[in-house]
């Protein structure tokens, strides 16, 4: 294929709703809505964000044993067991479910609470379902709107 006089190869040709990125050498494909690009944006945040912190944690070593056992130690350590237990995978799925279950009889207040509840206990590297929440929050707070106009 020519272009201004250059051939092209047929690998470096990019379709009108591809986009080369600079970060990983690859084409890839935007969304045709904005709000679909917006949970693609979210969910990659959301993905780079977690990466750092647990790459953060994972880098931080527990603090020395204090060499004087009489006085108490003023610094609390870090317990990611406690960070564990605000996921929960189950209570998730859970709200989910009530969450759509109030979404169809047309309880879109409810299902919005719900559906935030199941956000908020969603392990992180359940990135499909994070953005898959994300969605149904986004419709369930426009059908509220629509019911409160």
């Amino acid at each position: 294929m020519a272009h201004n006089g250059l051939l092209v190869p047929a690998e470096a040709r990019i379709s009108p709703q591809s986009h080369w990125t600079v970060f990983d050498g690859t084409v890839k494909a935007f969304p045709l809505s904005p709000d679909a690009l917006m949970v693609d944006i979210n969910s990659a945040i959301s993905n780079l964000e977690f990466s750092r912190a647990t790459a953060l944690l994972e880098s931080r070593s527990p603090p020395p044993p204090s060499s004087s056992s009489s006085s108490p130690s003023k610094k609390k350590s870090f317990d990611s067991s406690k960070v564990a237990q605000n996921y929960d995978a189950r209570m998730a799925d859970e709200a989910f479910t009530a969450g759509c279950t109030a979404f169809n009889a047309g309880k879109h207040d409810e299902a919005l609470r719900c559906l935030i509840v199941s956000l908020s206990k969603c392990p992180p590297g359940q990135t499909s379902a994070i953005t898959k929440l994300q969605s149904l929050i986004s419709l369930t707070s426009k059908q509220l709107q629509k019911s409160s106009n």
